[in-house]
């Protein structure tokens, strides 16, 4: 069978757990919609955690694009807003243009599902906006916060909004320009986190 049939049957899992959650979705269906029967599925991926696995590396080759690289090349330097809109900028982008991963991340979650554990363990391996801020920190431009915290209170802003919009239908009653949502929660994050506003 060849690598593109497994890109097939991975595609159309994660269309599927997306959604319908991993309860509501069965190998038949799977087996359904990628246009093979259940013995396929089986060969390519032996148990439900390695299927799991190979959506998370799935999202994570996307991940390294050119724009990992200008990620990379803005954590190295010192302009903080730089640093955090491009975060931000790219985030939004991502999930705007498929918020597939965002909607299995959600079902995992609330379905006790290994997906949301392994993917916040492979998250707190790599987090760049955590060690960003942690390098800052020791450098005197951040007050002493918890990094890993500081991190997720940013990025937490990014998701909340993006569950209005894209999984909660705001955007068809309420829409923003991308860039003027970066600023505002960037300048909202970084007037708390500079070393100047410490209380």
């Amino acid at each position: 069978m060849s690598k593109d049939r497994k890109q097939d049957i991975l595609l159309v899992a994660m269309e599927l757990f997306a959604k319908k959650g991993f309860r509501g979705t069965t190998t038949r269906d799977l087996a359904a919609h990628a246009g093979v029967n259940e013995a396929i599925i089986f060969r390519h991926f032996k148990t439900k955690d390695e299927l799991y696995s190979a959506i998370l590396e799935h999202k994570a080759c996307e991940m390294r694009d050119d724009r990992f690289e200008e990620i990379q090349r803005l954590a190295a330097g010192n302009d903080d807003l730089k640093f955090f809109e491009a975060i931000g900028r790219i985030f939004l982008e991502r999930h705007e243009a498929d918020s597939t991963f965002l909607r299995l991340l959600l079902f995992s979650a609330l379905e006790g599902h290994e997906l949301s554990e392994m993917f916040l363990t492979n998250m707190a391996r790599r987090n760049p906006v955590a060690q960003y801020i942690e390098r800052r920190i020791r450098e005197g431009a951040f007050r002493q916060v918890d990094p890993v915290l500081a991190a997720r209170a940013l990025m937490g802003m990014f998701v909340s909004y993006l569950e209005g919009q894209e999984i909660f239908g705001q955007k068809k009653t309420q829409q923003y320009d991308r860039e003027e949502v970066v600023r505002t929660f960037v300048s909202i994050f970084l007037s708390g986190i500079n070393k100047g506003t410490e209380q």
